[in-house]
């Protein structure tokens, strides 16, 4: 499938998974225990500012790397992706061996192509690919990684290194890792390459195995199973309850804003014949952008239902 250069710096609703995953956040154990505790609930309050407030200064009073990379993830919550790559610059040259710094900096990277202009976005390209391509390296079994892997191949135009065979080879490593994660990577490559039989065959293998799940520790998680749900109309219980999840626990670093989260929410609850609540979640989603095509197509639906 032909890919153009705009899919490199626009990442659209199916490029949801990983680019952005970064790890929960780890609590030094060298800090004092009421600083501890006041950043602790700086982040479940979402309270960023002031946690970056906190660990600066933290920072300033006992330099180390772990609160270096506390910083590097409040300034990533904030969307202040320069900060939070000069961050994870330095730690990357400081730490070669460590994969989570390496996943962390090309994720910042992603975001900021994201958010940028295209030669911007291009410019960025190399340095994404050598981090992700580095934690791998270094950590394998990185479910976080290898979706990373699974995202550029099947993003990036061919003439940048885009391989539909190599993200599914990614696919395949995810699956040996963690079968769901596997059958949504899977399906998702799929998608990409046009075969939507494949797609929705891969996609409820994966929603076959929701009774097993042990928790969810990835909040991108919630999205994904929420999203095949809604648009394959199945399990449409388990879509409303994953998909509010993600909404509770959302944070910028999760990758897919929150209007296509209530999108999606519309869509579910649209195929549930629930109407009222179709359109409170499309107005929602239209609220945050008015322009967003297939919010708008779903608000059609909605009202074509009476």
């Amino acid at each position: 499938m032909e890919r153009t250069i705009d899919q490199v710096c626009k990442f659209r609703d199916n490029m949801k998974h990983t680019f952005y995953i970064l790890l929960f956040l780890q609590i030094p154990t060298g800090m004092a225990q009421n600083s501890t505790v006041d950043l602790q609930n700086l982040l479940v309050t979402k309270n960023y500012a002031q946690a970056e407030v906190l660990l600066t200064e933290q920072l300033r009073l006992t330099p180390n790397k772990e609160t270096k990379d506390q910083l590097g993830e409040v300034y990533g919550y904030q969307g202040k992706w320069n900060e939070s790559i000069a961050i994870y610059k330095e730690l990357t040259a400081a730490y070669p061996q460590n994969a989570d710094y390496a996943f962390k900096y090309g994720g910042v990277l992603a975001r900021k192509a994201q958010s940028s202009n295209k030669i911007t976005a291009l410019g960025l390209v190399g340095k994404i690919k050598e981090n992700f391509k580095k934690a791998a390296y270094l950590n394998p079994k990185s479910i976080g990684v290898q979706w990373a892997l699974v995202d550029l191949y099947i993003t990036l135009p061919g003439i940048l290194g885009g391989s539909t065979s190599k993200a599914f080879d990614h696919a395949k490593k995810l699956k040996s890792i963690s079968l769901i994660d596997g059958y949504l990577a899977m399906g998702y490559v799929h998608e990409y390459d046009e075969n939507p039989a494949q797609a929705k065959e891969n996609y409820i293998e994966a929603l076959e195995l929701l009774g097993n799940l042990d928790g969810i520790q990835r909040n991108q998680l919630h999205y994904q199973i929420g999203k095949v749900c809604a648009e394959y109309g199945l399990k449409l219980g388990d879509g409303l309850y994953h998909m509010q999840q993600y909404i509770k626990y959302y944070t910028p670093l999760d990758g897919v804003p929150l209007k296509w989260a209530y999108f999606r929410m519309a869509q579910l609850y649209r195929k549930r014949s629930d109407i009222p609540n179709a359109r409170k979640w499309i107005t929602k989603a239209l609220q945050m952008d008015g322009t967003l095509k297939p919010a708008l197509m779903e608000q059609e639906k909605i009202n074509a239902m009476g």
